[in-house]
């Protein structure tokens, strides 16, 4: 009898770790753009996007090797993918994996994938009206953010449902 609660949580565990792997595959992927912006910024004269100012003689202009919105999209996605893999099988032992991946998705794949595309501009992206580069708007690595929303959502709600179980759970142990 307590065999079979135990095969279950293992499964459970392995479940949640399959996503969570998928969801850091993608954050290796993001940590890889993070450098080639840094390389790009160290080439560039201390230049970060076409609005900023050269601190130091350049080597190359902005972007030595540019950043296409597809590659942060698909980062975006995969890492998504591996939030919906694991939301399901979270128990209330492995709610510390469940912060750790809306930490990542809010930080990582939401904040960094709006920095670049605040850094690599877009010719046919949303136009942001500034005066010395009116024609380059924002790079569409911002969708990577958006769809992030609908997987962060899913670990609050998952989240929520497992704190409320945990809550009713002391309660009766309590009466």
């Amino acid at each position: 009898m307590t065999d079979r609660p135990a095969a279950s949580d293992i499964e459970l565990d392995s479940r949640v770790a399959r996503g969570k792997r998928v969801l850091m595959y993608a954050a290796f992927a993001m940590l890889l753009f993070f450098l080639l912006s840094l390389l790009n910024f160290v080439l560039a004269g201390g230049r970060m996007g076409l609005r900023d100012t050269a601190r130091w003689d350049e080597t190359v202009a902005w972007p030595f090797i540019p950043l296409p919105a597809f590659l942060v999209i698909a980062a975006g996605i995969a890492a998504a993918v591996g939030v919906f893999m694991a939301v399901p099988y979270f128990r209330h032992d492995t709610a510390d994996d469940l912060v750790l991946m809306g930490g990542v998705s809010i930080v990582l794949f939401g904040f960094m994938s709006l920095f670049f595309a605040g850094v690599y501009t877009s010719t046919v992206g949303i136009s942001t009206g500034f005066d010395s580069y009116p024609e380059q708007g924002l790079g569409w690595h911002w969708i990577a953010a958006v769809i992030q929303v609908p997987a962060v959502v899913a670990l609050a709600v998952r989240g929520a449902s497992l704190y409320r179980a945990h809550r009713n759970r002391l309660s009766q142990n309590e009466a």
